[in-house]
């Protein structure tokens, strides 16, 4: 199974700062999940963004290769594209998807994650107050799907009939603005 961090967006509602370089309890939000995955046995570990981006030393440190998006601007989708290209490329199994701005997503929750993948050999998907959402895991048979999304949905769409492993707040909390990013780290001080 290869996983793949997605860090190429745009952070239009963030401002002028890119997000992922913004401090969450002192580290670079970008490297939060990264950090929580790092040590999982993926056959692969990718990070779809820029090899000159802020926190590109550090996902090398953790054992990421980073894959540059050229077209990110064109919407999420090619990013989920890439990473599902990448791992048809490698012959991987499965493909989980994580995004660099969801701080909050624990080893234990993608550990829960894979087990459901490896009992059920289908889509796995996160799950908020019933709603699918990443992290997910596709299995090898949706991953030719995967290359042809196109827009700023990602791959929702093909969450619909995905197994869900339940998490609770703040677990699943992704940062889109200056806001989401006071409250998170609120979350993370008052969590220590």
């Amino acid at each position: 199974m290869m996983l793949t961090l997605l860090a190429a967006g745009q952070s239009h509602r963030f401002g002028d700062q890119d997000k992922l370089t913004a401090l969450l309890g002192g580290k670079m939000l970008g490297l939060h999940a990264a950090a929580a995955a790092a040590d999982l046995p993926f056959t692969r570990k990718l990070v779809i963004g820029s090899p000159r981006h802020g926190c590109a030393a550090q996902w090398s440190a953790l054992g990421y290769e980073i894959i540059a998006n050229e077209d990110a601007a064109q919407g999420q989708a090619t990013s989920v594209r890439l990473a599902a290209a990448q791992a048809i490329e490698s012959g991987a199994s499965a493909l989980c998807i994580m995004l660099a701005d969801m701080p909050f997503v624990t080893r234990a929750h993608i550990d829960r994650m894979i087990a459901a993948f490896a009992e059920s050999g289908g889509t796995v998907a996160s799950s908020r107050h019933g709603l699918a959402m990443p992290p997910a895991i596709f299995p090898f048979a949706a991953l030719q799907p995967l290359t042809a999304l196109a827009g700023d949905s990602g791959a929702r769409k093909m969450l619909a009939d995905a197994r869900l492993v339940a998490a609770t707040e703040p677990l699943l909390m992704d940062i889109d603005t200056e806001e989401d990013l006071t409250r998170a780290n609120f979350i993370y001080n008052n969590s220590r």
